[in-house]
C-alpha cells in the first residue's frame, strides 16, 4: 500500500510539468507566418496551432479561436519576441522569407524544431508543405492539398494561355520599391495568367528597382498591394514605407506621362493578403491576379 501511495504522489508530482504535452500525442505548432496559419488549417492540424500573428486571417476559424483565447499571438511579422514563441512550449515553429531567418536561428539555438519557408518558388513551396505533413504526421492531407493546387492551377494556366502577354508592375512597395524577383512565386503566378513581370529577371524574392528603370520598362499595367485597414503612404520617418501608396501618387511621378499602364488607367489595386501567401490561396492569388491585370472578373 505504501508503494501504491509513493506512485500516486510521484504521478501528482510531475503532472504540472507535462501538462503542456497534449496527452492525445499531438504537437504544439506555432505558427510565424498567416500562410502557415492556414496550411496547418487546411490539412487538419488546426487543433495543434496555439500561436499565430496577428495576420493570421484564413481560415476563418484561426481569428475567431483566437479571439475566443484558445489560439494565443505571438506578433506581427517582424516584431515577433522569442519569449512569446517559448512561452508557449513550441514543439515546431514555422517560419518564412529571409526577414525571419534570425528568429528562426534564434529558434533552433534553444532546440526548437522549426521549418522555413523561403517562398522562394512553387516547387519550394509545395515541398514545404509536404515536408509539414510528414513532420506532424498529416502527409495524406498535405499530398491531397499540393494536389489540389497544382489542379487548379493547370486549369486557370489553360484559361489564359491566349491572352497577349502584357507587361506587369507589381510594387511590392512604394518607398523601397522592390518587384517579385527570379526567385519568388509570385513571378511564376504573374506569368502563369499570361503576364510578363518586368524586372524579374533579378536575383532574389524581391529585389529593389527605380521608377526611372520602371518608367524604362513601360509596363502595361501597374499593381498596387492593398489589405485591410492599411493606410496612406507614409515617405518621411520611421515609419517611411509603411501602408500602401495610391492611384494618384503614381500619377503624379515624374515621367508618368511615359508609362502605358498610367495613360490607360491601369494603376490598380490587389489584396496583398491574399497574393503574398505562399499556401493553400494560391489558386485565389492566381485568380485575383488575372483579374486586376487584366481588369476583370474571372
Amino acid at each position: 500500500m505504501r508503494a501504491f501511495k509513493k506512485i500516486i504522489w510521484l504521478l501528482l508530482l510531475i503532472t504540472p510539468f507535462t501538462a503542456f504535452s497534449q496527452e492525445d500525442g499531438s504537437l504544439r505548432i506555432v505558427s510565424l507566418a498567416p500562410n502557415w496559419s492556414h496550411t496547418v488549417a487546411e490539412i487538419g492540424a488546426i487543433d495543434d496551432l496555439v500561436g499565430v500573428t496577428r495576420y493570421a486571417r484564413f481560415p476563418a476559424e484561426v481569428p475567431l479561436r483566437v479571439e475566443q483565447n484558445r489560439i494565443a499571438v505571438v506578433g506581427g511579422f517582424t516584431d515577433i519576441a522569442i519569449d512569446n514563441i517559448t512561452q508557449l512550449n513550441p514543439d515546431l515553429v514555422l517560419t518564412a522569407t529571409g526577414l525571419q531567418l534570425q528568429l528562426k536561428a534564434k529558434l533552433e539555438a534553444l532546440g526548437i524544431n522549426v521549418i522555413h519557408m523561403e517562398e522562394s518558388s512553387l516547387a519550394e513551396v509545395y515541398q514545404k508543405i509536404a515536408l509539414l505533413g510528414k513532420t506532424i504526421d498529416h502527409q495524406q492531407q498535405a499530398d491531397a492539398l499540393v494536389s489540389s493546387i497544382k489542379t487548379e492551377l493547370t486549369e486557370i494556366a489553360t484559361q489564359y494561355s491566349s491572352y497577349p502577354s502584357p507587361k506587369v508592375y507589381y510594387e511590392i512597395n512604394y518607398f523601397y520599391k522592390c518587384v517579385p524577383g527570379k526567385h519568388s512565386y509570385m513571378t511564376e503566378l504573374i506569368e502563369l495568367v499570361g503576364a510578363r513581370a518586368i524586372l524579374s529577371e533579378r536575383d532574389g524574392i524581391a529585389p529593389m528597382v527605380t521608377w526611372p528603370e520602371v518608367v524604362a520598362q513601360n509596363p502595361d499595367v501597374i499593381l498596387l498591394p492593398i489589405w485591410p485597414n492599411a493606410t496612406g503612404p507614409i515617405f518621411e520617418g520611421p515609419q517611411a514605407g509603411s501602408g500602401t501608396t495610391t492611384v494618384a501618387e503614381v500619377h503624379a511621378r515624374e515621367n508618368a506621362n511615359k508609362v502605358n499602364a498610367i495613360n490607360n488607367d491601369s494603376v490598380r489595386f490587389i489584396d496583398s493578403a491574399v497574393t503574398k501567401q505562399a499556401g493553400p490561396n494560391i489558386p485565389q492569388a492566381a485568380r485575383l491576379l488575372a483579374e486586376a491585370i487584366y481588369g476583370q472578373n474571372i
